[in-house]
């Protein structure tokens, strides 16, 4: 899978889900990531020795980022098996990269799908699917999109139905106005509809101490938790749930007796129309 950019982001995030697959106190069953990796990222998923090097790499580079992300990955897990028991139809997936929910998920393969991304994102995943699955499942559509230049709502999903949007480590590469969209698309969702958003925290964005990070992964827009709940409440959207670094060591990790570092800069927040 040759992409760039925004698709490397993609990569990594499926090859921190497939790691987590070979952890005796795994967060969330995920036996399709391991399965798409190919290459130098199955080699590193497969050999025991190459695990450990990458995640002690990666603690080293990005401290918390592999606890943020497989973190976030159970919790809105979670989060899709409750929306479609409360009546949602409808999943759209914004930035979906190499998600696996739509193939994982049994309330999912039992619901519409949609998968916007940018091209080239989508072209790669697809020939991975194909090679893994035999075929695209049905119940799953792809839609091309640029979000710095079209809007989610100009997309195929339907718009009369109950839908869950989820937006999973997107807002932070996004132009303010490219995000406010999102907010615009989630609220103009009939009731019943939910939103489930990771978002950069302000306090760590504007610390000098990540400016190196904040120019090398090119981070564009911050909340801080009370803007996220005042711009979601302005859109008819109720806030259920507002989640940190805190409450995943508390909720998740404790329980299971596992320590992991959790980056501080991501928060997730889930909101009902």
């Amino acid at each position: 899978m040759a992409i760039r950019g925004v698709g490397r982001t993609a990569l990594g995030v499926g090859l921190m889900r497939a790691l987590e697959q070979y952890e005796p106190r795994k967060l969330f069953d995920d036996p399709v990531a391991p399965r798409l990796a190919t290459g130098w990222i199955a080699a590193i998923a497969r050999y025991r020795p190459l695990r450990k090097a990458f995640l002690l790499l990666m603690n080293r580079s990005g401290p918390g980022f592999y606890g943020s992300v497989v973190c976030r990955t159970r919790v809105i897990d979670d989060e899709c098996r409750l929306a479609v028991a409360d009546g949602v139809r409808q999943v759209v997936i914004v930035g979906a990269g190499m998600d696996t929910r739509p193939y994982r998920l049994a309330p999912l393969r039992e619901t519409r799908v949609w998968e916007f991304d940018l091209p080239e994102v989508q072209e790669a995943k697809k020939a991975a699917l194909r090679r893994v699955l035999g075929e695209l499942p049905g119940h799953v559509g792809f839609a091309p999109i640029d979000l710095t230049r079209q809007r989610v709502g100009d997309g195929p999903a339907d718009p009369s139905v109950p839908t869950l949007v989820i937006c999973e480590a997107v807002s932070l590469y996004l132009p303010g106005p490219a995000v406010g969209e999102l907010f615009a698309y989630a609220g103009s969702l009939p009731p019943g509809s939910r939103f489930v958003l990771t978002y950069l925290s302000r306090v760590v964005a504007e610390d000098p101490r990540y400016a190196r990070w904040r120019r090398r992964l090119r981070w564009q827009t911050a909340f801080s938790r009370p803007e996220v709940a005042a711009l979601l409440e302005a859109r008819g959207l109720t806030v259920l749930r507002d989640l940190g670094p805190d409450d995943h060591r508390r909720d998740l990790l404790r329980p299971m007796g596992r320590e992991l570092d959790v980056f501080d800069g991501e928060r997730l927040t889930v909101s009902r129309r």
